[in-house]
């Protein structure tokens, strides 16, 4: 490792409150709102009622009225459960005999199935929050962020399942739009259709939700989505991604390992199915050439788009493919993986003319993330295994944030059209030694943005924003 980039070999390292305080230093910052979901979130806390806070049982109620009510009110599971409680136990002890002897052979089934496929145990929100870029995906109160790719909007989604538009100072009057419904809930990723001003598709637990925002939305007013699509087998979205014309949306879910093609225009779907584990993460590349696919494994695929829709399949040492994103000029992919801290390149570029050759798109490791101590002290440290990968639209910095570690780490990178240079940078901590870096992104370059803006939702529900030169 000692002839890779590393984060020792970074001597111009400086904290945010000392001298890289001038890597962020433009009067572009002015018009950017200020942002913090932590005293939006405890307004709308409200104390909820159910109805059965509201009403008091009737006692009268026969015990098969009573389970068939659960059944229509919680499904079967619930109707299973009130068929086991206590007091239809002493009101009527055979069903509740038979209620438990189903159980059992439900587990046994249940226990049977996940020896032979263990990648399909329920999808619980501890189990997506393991595979999610968002760090600790259930607590944090930013779960995502997403910058439109033409304007200057930014959603942010936060842990109350609710997500909020801002734009420039000048542009909202003081009002933010919010995206609230209750198809809406456990949020993992989102994004802004290309060519669309006004679509917003946000993937959760109940499918994907799409949004037409118009100049006209202001803030309390009651929306809906246009429309919802639903995954064929009811499992949540767990990562999606539009191509670079906005025609298609490719999708996976953790309980799935189908990757599937929407053209929402006209509600069609294309499954890509390859036996293996369930999907991850996907990232599209920037020309539309290629998409990356990890799974819940080891196993990781890039998928060629055409109209066959061929893919090369890749196998990890240990552990499973957690951050990944491409060059700007989509000639390179990094990625890390969930058991080394070590970053990784594929390259998706002809070295010779003639037929490609094995050696071309050889996975070659390019950094050490290997944690070290910050300014000496045993307490802070920077670097481990990595959480999220970003790459500035101008290819000149790679932002890289850690599962343990609370300070973003800041490359450079030197883009040529065969190869690839890394060299350390500086690196950014939060206001307190315990805020850490939820989500990151970069806004596209546009009329609006030619520079590297980096957007940063750190655990406590700010959002910070970082101009790099």
């Amino acid at each position: 490792m000692a002839s890779l980039s590393n984060l020792k070999k970074c001597p111009q390292f400086s904290s945010p409150t000392g001298a890289g305080n001038r890597y962020n230093s433009t009067p572009d910052l002015d018009h950017y709102p200020v942002i913090n979901l932590k005293n939006e979130l405890l307004s709308t806390t409200s104390q909820r009622f159910t109805v059965g806070q509201s009403f008091m049982p009737v006692e009268s109620e026969s015990v098969p009225k009573r389970i068939s009510r659960a059944f229509f009110d919680g499904g079967f599971w619930e109707s299973l459960a009130e068929a086991r409680s206590k007091k239809t136990r002493e009101q009527a002890p055979l069903i509740s005999n038979t209620a438990d002897h189903l159980a059992q052979l439900l587990e046994q089934y249940k226990a049977l199935k996940l020896k032979v496929f263990p990648h399909t145990q329920e999808l619980s929100a501890e189990r997506i929050a393991q595979y999610a870029e968002t760090r600790d995906w259930i607590n944090s109160a930013i779960r995502c962020t997403a910058w439109h790719c033409h304007l200057f909007k930014l959603a942010v989604a936060g842990v109350d399942d609710v997500v909020r538009i801002y734009m420039k100072r000048t542009d909202n009057n003081g009002l933010t739009p919010v995206l609230k419904s209750p198809s809406q809930t456990q949020i993992t990723c989102m994004a802004w259709r290309p060519l669309c001003a006004f679509e917003l598709v946000v993937g959760c637990r109940q499918g994907m939700c799409f949004w037409t925002i118009d100049n006209n939305l202001h803030l309390g007013r009651t929306m809906n989505p246009s429309h919802i699509l639903k995954h064929p087998a009811n499992l949540p979205i767990t990562t999606l991604q539009w191509n670079k014309d906005g025609t298609q949306l490719a999708t996976a879910s953790i309980g799935d390992s189908a990757i599937l093609i929407w053209q929402p225009d006209n509600g069609m779907m294309q499954p890509l199915r390859r036996l293996g584990p369930p999907g991850s993460l996907l990232k599209w590349s920037p020309g539309n050439e290629w998409i990356f696919a990890s799974t819940v494994d080891r196993v990781f695929r890039v998928w060629k788009c055409h109209d066959r829709w061929t893919t090369d399949r890749w196998v990890c040492n240990k552990g499973n493919v957690q951050a990944a994103c491409w060059s700007p000029c989509g000639r390179f992919l990094l990625f890390a993986s969930t058991s080394e801290p070590i970053l990784y390149r594929l390259q998706f570029v002809k070295l010779l003319l003639g037929p490609v050759k094995s050696d071309d798109k050889e996975v070659l490791p390019v950094a050490d993330l290997n944690a070290i101590n910050l300014d000496g002290s045993n307490q802070t440290l920077i670097g481990g295994t990595a959480q999220q990968l970003a790459w500035d639209p101008h290819g000149k910095y790679l932002v890289i944030t850690f599962k343990s570690t609370n300070s973003i780490a800041i490359f450079r990178t030197y883009i040529q059209k065969f190869d690839l240079q890394i060299s350390g940078g500086y690196y950014l901590s939060g206001e307190t030694p315990s805020e850490y870096p939820s989500y990151v992104c970069f806004q596209p370059l546009n009329r609006e943005n030619d520079r590297s803006m980096l957007t940063i939702g750190w655990s406590s529900g700010r959002i910070q924003f970082h101009a790099l030169d």
